[in-house]
């Protein structure tokens, strides 16, 4: 069995070799796109070097690994998952959290102290990662319309619009799905509707392309948007 004394980054592709680890796990999900929390990342790796041997961190990037952030309930990051042995099931998780939290959810996971009290969940929704398989169940049949964020992880403008449009995804809740598609795992989409540069954002409503433009604008962006709700 490995030993880790600091942070491990992993990914959809490789979480489940950090499984097969037989110890208990910290999950820790951020996002890039959000820029660094240094308190948070100092916790991490104090952790690390102090209980090693007894648990593994781990740091999971939502914005380029979405199925890990959906198998755990789409969490507010920043937010942490732990998993006790020997079959890794969930045993706390917490979003939006602090050092302070990080700290009493590793207690609880060692047995060194009490459950943490559950946060209310956010009112506001987030954005939906959609992939090739889903795409025609979340856009092209939802019952409201909505706005698609074609994007890729290496692609520097669709970074600096994120945080909008994660921001518009909570203004808009109920009235217009504000999706993201990763063109890099998701071709077959990309393909479909010809998006040939990023960021592209394109709206349907009731299974039919509405809008589409592409290009970091801020300001066509919510036009889209305020355009297409219902």
């Amino acid at each position: 069995m490995a030993v880790f004394d600091t942070p491990i980054t992993t990914d959809d592709r490789n979480l489940s070799k950090v499984l097969g680890q037989n110890l208990p796990i910290v999950v820790y999900l951020y996002d890039s796109r959000q820029g660094s929390n240094k308190p948070l990342e100092d916790a991490l790796k104090d952790i690390a070097s102090k209980h090693v041997g007894e648990l593994l961190v781990t740091r999971v990037d939502v914005a380029s690994s979405p199925d890990t952030h959906r198998q755990y309930g789409n969490l507010r990051t920043p937010a942490l998952v732990t998993l006790e042995i020997p079959d890794h099931k969930v045993k706390s998780k917490a979003e939006a959290i602090s050092s302070a939290d990080l700290q009493a959810h590793v207690d609880y996971l060692l047995g060194k102290g009490p459950k943490p009290a559950e946060k209310p969940r956010a009112a506001t929704s987030g954005t939906l990662h959609v992939t090739d398989a889903t795409f025609q169940k979340e856009v092209m049949e939802s019952k409201v319309p909505v706005f698609v964020d074609f994007w890729a992880p290496w692609c520097a403008p669709c970074h600096s619009v994120a945080p909008l449009i994660d921001q518009l995804a909570g203004e808009y809740a109920g009235r217009v799905k504000i999706v993201k598609l990763n063109t890099d795992e998701n071709p077959a989409t990309m393909q479909r509707f010809q998006v040939m540069a990023l960021p592209t954002f394109m709206t349907f409503r009731d299974g039919n392309p509405v809008s589409r433009r592409s290009g970091a604008s801020p300001q066509f962006i919510r036009e889209l948007i305020r355009e297409v709700q219902a």
